[in-house]
C-alpha cells in the first residue's frame, strides 16, 4: 500500500436537494453488496436509514414529528464505517448540508482516523429554484411557484418559513460548504456540476465514481428511476390538489402521492390538458435575470474557494428560456379543469383495479381456507379417533 494513501477514505454527500440524490442514494442502496466486495461501504442497514441518521445527527423533526427509531442512528451508521476494513465509505443525504458548525464536527470526527471528503452536487440556481418548488409540493405544500420564487428572491434566508432555509440554507454552495471548512481542508471538499437538462442521464453517478474511485461500469443502475422534473401542468394540479390531500391522507399522504399520482394520474391529466401537457417550467423573466446574475456569483466563490470541481463549472450557466416553457400561473383555467377531470377518471379506474386485486386475494385466501379444512376431514376420515371408533360399535351393535 502507498504510505501517503490513508487507510480509508469517507465521501460524504451534502447536497444539494433535487440534485440527483434520490437517485444516488437508490444506485449505492442496490449495488451495496457488490460494492461491499470491491471495499466501499454504505454503511446504512435499510434504504431509509441515511435520512433517520442525519434526522439524528441534526436534532430534527420531519412535519412536526419524531421517530423514536431516530434516536443514536447516526452513531450506528458511523459505527459501520468505522468498523470497516475496506478502503471507501460513501454516504448521501443531501439534508447534511444544513448542519451548523457544530454539527459538522461531530459528523467528522466520528469517522475516526478516516480521510473524510465533502462532495456537493448542483444545478444554476435558476433550475435548483424549479426543482426545489416541486419537491415542496411532493410533501403537502400549496404555495404558487410565483410566490415561492419572489419571495425567494426578495428575502433570502429570511424568506417566510420553512422556504428560506430549506432553499438557501442548503443550495448555496459556498454557504453549505463554509460550514463544512471547519473540520474538512478546501482540497477535500468536491463539487459535481450538472447542467440544466435531463439530456445526460447517469451522469450524476459517473462523476460521483469518479471522484470516489468507484468503477461506475461495474454497477448496475439502469432499472433505477432518475427523478424527472414534474411539467408545468403536474406540478400545478399536484399544488392545486394538496389542499384537500395533505388532511385527507395524514401520513399516507407521500405514499399514496408516489404510488398512484406521480407519473400515473398526473401524467393522465396533464396528457389530457391541453397546451401545458408537456410544456416545462421556467422563471418569470425579470428573476430568470436575477438567478443567472446569482448563480455566476456561486461559481466565483467555488473558483474563489478552490474547491475541487468535477464537470465544468459552465455547466452552471443558466440554459436559455424554452420556448415552449409556461409558468404555472399561466395555465389557462379550461385547461386546469380539464386535466383534473382526467386525474379523477384515472383515480377511479385505478382504484376499481385495487379493488379488484383485493377481492380476488380474499377470494383465493377464502379457497385456500376451505381447502385446509377438507384436508383436515379426509385425514380425520382415514383415521379416526378413539372416540369415533366408540361411536361406530356402538351404532353398529344397536342394529
Amino acid at each position: 500500500m502507498d504510505p501517503t494513501q490513508p487507510d480509508k477514505a469517507v465521501y460524504l454527500h451534502v447536497g444539494a436537494p433535487a440534485a440527483g440524490g434520490a437517485f444516488l442514494q437508490k444506485a449505492l442502496w442496490a449495488n451495496r453488496r457488490r460494492l461491499a466486495k470491491d471495499g466501499v461501504r454504505y454503511p446504512v442497514a435499510g434504504p431509509l436509514e441515511h435520512f433517520g441518521a442525519v434526522m439524528d445527527l441534526r436534532d430534527m423533526t420531519w412535519g412536526g414529528h419524531r421517530d423514536p427509531a431516530w434516536e443514536g442512528a447516526y452513531e450506528r451508521v458511523a459505527e459501520r464505517a468505522r468498523g470497516w476494513r475496506g478502503h471507501t465509505v460513501v454516504l448521501s443525504q443531501e439534508l447534511l448540508g444544513g448542519a451548523d458548525e457544530q454539527q459538522v464536527e461531530r459528523a467528522v470526527t466520528s469517522f475516526g482516523d478516516a480521510e473524510v471528503h465533502i462532495v456537493f452536487a448542483t444545478r444554476d440556481l435558476g433550475t435548483q429554484l424549479i426543482l426545489d418548488w416541486q419537491e415542496q409540493i411532493r410533501h403537502t405544500h400549496t404555495i404558487t411557484f410565483e410566490r415561492f420564487v419572489a419571495d425567494l428572491v426578495e428575502h433570502g434566508i429570511d424568506a417566510p418559513e420553512p422556504y428560506g432555509e430549506m432553499f438557501w440554507g442548503l443550495h448555496d454552495p459556498v454557504r453549505v460548504l463554509r460550514a463544512w471548512e471547519t473540520a474538512v481542508p478546501r482540497e477535500r471538499i468536491h463539487v459535481i456540476t450538472l447542467p440544466p437538462s435531463w439530456n445526460a442521464p447517469g451522469l450524476l453517478w459517473r462523476r460521483f465514481c469518479e471522484l470516489t474511485g468507484i468503477d461506475a461500469a461495474r454497477y448496475d443502475v439502469a432499472g433505477i428511476p432518475d427523478d424527472r422534473p414534474l411539467s408545468v401542468i403536474e406540478a400545478e394540479l399536484m399544488r392545486r390538489l394538496n389542499g384537500k390531500l395533505a388532511a385527507a391522507l395524514g401520513g399516507e399522504y407521500e405514499d399514496v402521492v408516489r404510488a398512484h399520482l406521480i407519473g400515473h394520474a398526473l401524467s393522465a391529466g396533464a396528457e389530457a390538458g391541453g397546451v401545458g401537457g408537456d410544456a416545462p417550467m421556467a422563471l418569470p423573466d425579470e428573476h430568470a435575470t436575477w438567478a443567472a446574475r446569482r448563480t455566476a456569483e456561486v461559481v466565483d466563490g467555488i473558483r474563489t474557494a478552490g474547491y475541487r470541481v468535477h464537470g465544468d463549472l459552465a455547466e452552471l450557466a443558466a440554459a436559455p428560456r424554452p420556448e415552449q416553457a409556461v409558468m404555472p400561473g399561466e395555465l389557462p383555467d379550461r385547461e386546469v379543469a380539464t386535466a383534473l377531470i382526467a386525474v379523477i377518471a384515472e383515480l377511479l379506474t385505478r382504484l376499481a383495479e385495487v379493488r379488484e386485486r383485493v377481492g380476488l386475494a380474499q377470494l383465493h385466501a377464502d379457497l385456500a381456507s376451505v381447502r385446509d379444512g377438507l384436508d383436515r376431514l379426509m385425514e380425520t376420515a382415514a383415521v379416526p379417533n378413539p372416540a369415533l371408533r366408540r361411536a361406530a360399535r356402538r351404532a353398529g351393535m344397536g342394529r
